[in-house]
């Protein structure tokens, strides 16, 4: 493998030099710099990350931890598409991705310890379990850091507005006329669960009708079957006070949901209507086209590419949340009862 010193020989110069015009150093005329870059590349020149890192202080390097207990990982299309979106933004400011684990090479190494030996230059928290010791310890350490759906005092966040969101179906069921609705909910104690029932609930009081009926029922994230589930069992329990409306934690789940509905005999939206959340593409091929909220995922891993490169150039240095407008879209799931 050539190096800066093989370089320097082809061209009849200083290996300081080589190395000043491989760095872009402006005390190198322009025809220097292009001839040792074309020199580099005639010797297939790869430079030394590790040197690189020591004389600039970076890796040029950014974390992605994109773990969960739903198993769904990069499955989830709305997980790939925000980190294929950061991943795009950083790239072109000249950085690299690397996916964190707490199992790498059976060295028993947490998350942190895992940014430690690849030595990041940030970390971008897609999802995880919060509350789980190696999070914490990731969230509270000195990494420049961001999060989707999570923030404290350690760390901010780029979200879709749950108050909005959740307003925003709450209102469109409202004003068809649904008075008996359910949220069925993911896993209760996460921060954007709470975030969205608050606001749900919060949509429902604002409304002053007494003849309101809002109820929760807990479901799975991320999960066919978890919807298919949770909307049998909500069937089987409410015999008699049938719901005319479903708002799903997210369309994975509004999927089974919709299935279970059918095989108890009823239809969507002539029965039950339902709302899913993520607006992910494929249920607007569905039949019914799912009403739901659609996440900006370009948006959201843009936002937080640029807050994880300014917390790098030290532009930022305190947590931020970034919150973002949501977008309703109205399918075919629901029926307006007022006509």
């Amino acid at each position: 493998m050539a190096t800066i010193y093989d370089i320097a020989k082809a061209c009849g110069l200083s290996p300081a030099t080589v190395s000043k015009a491989l760095s872009n150093a402006s005390d190198v005329s322009a025809a220097t710099r292009e001839r040792v870059r074309r020199t580099a590349q005639e010797l297939d020149y790869v430079p030394n990350a590790g040197a690189r890192a020591l004389s600039q202080s970076r890796t040029w390097s950014i974390g992605v931890l994109c773990q969960d207990t739903s198993q769904m990982g990069l499955w989830h299309y709305l997980f790939a598409q925000v980190i294929e979106s950061f991943k795009d933004y950083v790239e072109q400011h000249g950085y690299d991705i690397v996916f964190i684990s707490n199992k790498v090479g059976n060295l028993g190494l947490s998350y942190l310890g895992h940014c430690r030996y690849r030595r990041v230059d940030g970390i971008f928290i897609v999802n995880a379990d919060h509350d789980a010791k190696d999070t914490k310890e990731l969230m509270e350490s000195n990494l420049p850091k961001i999060a989707i759906d999570f923030e404290n005092e350690n760390i901010g966040c780029v979200m879709t507005d749950p108050e909005e969101s959740m307003r925003m179906i709450f209102s469109h069921l409202y004003k068809m006329g649904h008075r008996n609705i359910v949220y069925l909910h993911g896993q209760r104690g996460k921060f954007i669960t709470e975030a969205r029932i608050s606001a749900l609930e919060k949509a429902a009081a604002t409304m002053g009708d007494k003849d309101v009926t809002f109820r929760l029922f807990p479901s799975n994230y991320y999960s066919i079957e978890g919807g298919y589930d949770s909307m049998k069992k909500l069937l089987s329990a409410t015999p008699d006070d049938r719901p005319t409306a479903i708002i799903s934690s997210d369309d994975y789940s509004a999927i089974g949901v919709i299935e279970a509905i059918r095989d108890a005999g009823l239809s969507v939206p002539q029965d039950i209507s339902v709302v899913g959340f993520d607006g992910i593409e494929i249920t607007q091929r569905t039949s019914p086209s799912l009403t739901t909220i659609r996440q900006d995922t370009r948006a959201i891993g843009e936002a937080a590419a640029k807050n994880i490169l300014a917390q790098i150039s030290g532009e930022e240095n305190v947590p931020k949340t970034i919150s973002l407008s949501p977008q309703l879209i109205c399918g075919e799931s629901c029926r307006d009862l007022n006509t």
